[in-house]
Parts: C-alpha cells; structure tokens; sequence
C-alpha cells in the first residue's frame, strides 16, 4: 500500500518536473526572438554608422536607438516578472495539492497504524478466550473491508485531485499562451513601428544634411564667384593703367627724340630745352616707380591665380565625394533593404515554427498525462 502511494507521488512529482520543464523551454524561446529583436536593432546601428559616420547627427539617432532599446528591455523585464508570477502562481497551486495529497495519506497510515494496534490488542486479549479463530475469522474479513473502504476513499480522493489539478493546469496554460501570443503581437506591432519610425527619421535627417550641404556648397560657389570677379576688375584696371603709360612713354620719348634734332638744329632754345630734359628725367623715375608697381601686381595677380586655381580643385574634389558618397548611400541603402525584408522573413517562419512546437508539445502532454492515469489506475487495480 505505501509502495503505491510513494509510486503515484513519485509519478506527480515526474510531471511537476516535465511541466516546469516546459516552461523554462517557453521562456528560453521567448528569450530567442528578443535576441533577435536585439540583433535588428544592432543591425540597423551599424547600417546608419557605415552610411554617414563623419556627421553630427547620427549621434541624436544612436541617442534615440538607445532610448528605444531602454524601453524594449524595460518591457521585456515586465514580461518576464509577469511570466515569473505565473509560474510562482503553477507552483504554489501544486504545492497546495501536493500537501493536501500528503496530508490525507498521513491521515490513513496513522488510521491504518491504530487499527493494527487495535488488532494486536484484540489479539492478545482473545488468546484467552476460546473462540479465537472465529473472532480472528470476523475481525481479519471487518480489518480487511474497512481496509477496501480506506483504499477506495483513497483513490477517489487522489482521481478527485488530478482531475481538479490538470483541469487547471489546462486552463493555467490556456491562458498562458493566450498572454504569451498577445504580448508577441504587440511586441511585432512595437518593433515594427520602431524601425518604420527610424527609418523615417534617418531618410528625413539625411534629407535635412544633403539640402544642407548642396545650400553649403552654394554659397562657396557664389562667395568665390564674387571674389574672382573682384580680381578681374582690378587686373582690367590696372591693364588699362599699364596701356596708358605705355602710350605716355611712346609719345614722350619721339618728343625726346624730336626735341634732339630741334637741339641740333635751334641751339637757341637750349635753357627751354634743358627744362624739357629736367622734366623728362623726372618722369623717367615716375615711370621706373610705375613699372616696378606693375611688376608687383604681376606677382600679386600670379599668386591669386594660384589661390583660384586651388579652389576651383578643392570644390571638384568635393564634389566628387558627395556623388561618391550619395552612390554609397543608395547601393548600401537597397542591400540592407532586402535583408531588414529577408530577416522580418524568417523571424515570421520561425514564430510560426515555434507556435506549431508549442501545440505539438501541448499535444505530447496531454496524452502523456492520459498514459500516466491509466498506468496509476491498472497498478492500483492490480494492488
């Protein structure tokens, strides 16, 4: 009788086990496709660092990336606190049924112990007498009917707790599941707002920098445009100068040489003549300080050129990184879109899988419970 009764505890205690088992396989497969919620979320940080690492505001998107992430993690921790008390809530319950289960077998053993006691107490009192062996007879078949009556009691009590116990753990499971699919749904519904929303705001940012930047380039063009054209001027005028002097010093020196012959000729007019030369020669220094001015405008003009020719370098260079850079941008743009597509995917498959595990396992221990009844009662019967 206690071999039967340790047997069947030792037989709950197997399905307890199984059961918690198959919680924690649950709670591992949920831990499963957080992971990968993490993995996208890593994925896109370093498809948004590979596109525009040199800029200012990809440190605002990493910023808000990682308030995202704190509020994921801070659902997640919900979700397992309210998943803990699920299984604090199982767990109690069975322990509940398991004390009453042990509380009413120690109620029968110490019945079945006093009635032995009172059996050897009848014993000794009718070895005395002399209708032992019918007293004996009666007393052994009223030992062994109540003994039937204890056993009956006993396994209609022991039927009574495992149907009550696998009633709820059906229902305990039903609704189980049922919060597991709707905080998965809202936890898809979640994700997939938050990357439709990154992805919004990356397009719009890079938008705002590009418009930014051609706005940049812009203004450079236009401030050096009025630049050169400042430059152009002034060489316009100071060619103009040059031409002009140059026409002075012509005019002059066939003055001087007609002067030269008029001094051959009139030796009259010398002291005017003499003037003459006095004002030449001051303006032969006029026209050495002229040319020595030209000579430092030319330089002048040289070095702009270069100056202009750099610039005008620089904006192609520049120009060429950012075709460079916007070619990058939409190539690396369109690969990660077909593998953010591939990756929701596969993770949609693997949902599938794992729920289609779940009524397969579900399925398992319903007939495993179905098995274990049976064995307990044919052992019994067999008892």
């Amino acid at each position: 009788m206690k071999d039967s009764k340790k047997k069947g505890s030792s037989k709950k205690r197997e399905e307890k086990l199984m059961l918690i088992k198959e919680l924690n396989k649950i709670n591992d497969e949920i831990n499963v496709e957080q992971n990968n919620v993490e993995d996208l979320s890593v994925k896109i940080k370093n498809i948004d660092g590979q596109i525009f690492l040199g800029y200012h505001d990809i440190k605002i998107l990493n910023v808000e990336l990682k308030n995202k992430e704190i509020e994921v993690e801070e659902k997640r921790s919900h979700k397992l606190l309210s998943e803990r008390n699920i299984e604090n809530m199982i767990n109690k319950y069975i322990l509940k049924c398991y004390e009453n289960f042990l509380n009413n077998l120690t109620k029968n053993e110490i019945e079945i112990d006093t009635l032995s006691k009172r059996k050897e107490d009848d014993m000794k009192e009718q070895k005395s007498n002399k209708d032992f062996q019918k007293l004996t007879t009666v007393t052994s078949i009223k030992h062994l009917n109540k003994l039937n009556s204890i056993i009956l009691s006993q396994n209609k009590i022991i039927d009574n707790i495992n149907r009550k116990f696998t009633i709820c753990l059906k229902r305990m499971k039903d609704n189980y599941s049922r919060k597991i699919n709707m905080q998965r749904d809202k936890m898809d519904k979640e994700r997939q707002k938050i990357i439709f929303n990154l992805q919004k705001e990356k397009n719009d940012r890079i938008k705002n920098i590009l418009t930014t930047y051609n706005d940049k380039i812009f203004n450079i063009q236009n401030y050096f445009k009025l630049i050169l054209d400042d430059q152009l001027e002034l060489i316009q005028k100071l060619e103009e100068e040059k031409l002009t002097k140059k026409k002075n010093y012509f005019s002059k020196r066939k003055g001087l040489e007609q002067l030269k012959k008029n001094i051959s000729i009139q030796r009259k007019i010398l002291e005017g003549v003499e003037r003459d030369a006095y004002e030449l020669e001051r303006n032969i220094v006029d026209y050495e300080n002229l040319r020595n001015d030209l000579k430092k405008i030319k330089e002048k003009r040289k070095k702009q050129q270069k100056i202009l020719h750099e610039l005008k370098l620089e904006t192609d260079v520049k120009k060429m990184l950012l075709t460079k850079i916007s070619n990058e941008y939409k190539t690396i743009y369109d690969q990660n879109k077909m593998k953010l597509y591939d990756y929701l995917q596969k993770l949609l498959l693997e949902n599938y899988f794992l729920e289609t595990k779940m009524k397969l396992k579900n399925e398992s221990l319903e007939v495993n419970t179905i098995e274990v009844r049976g064995k307990y009662k044919t052992g019994y019967n067999e008892y």
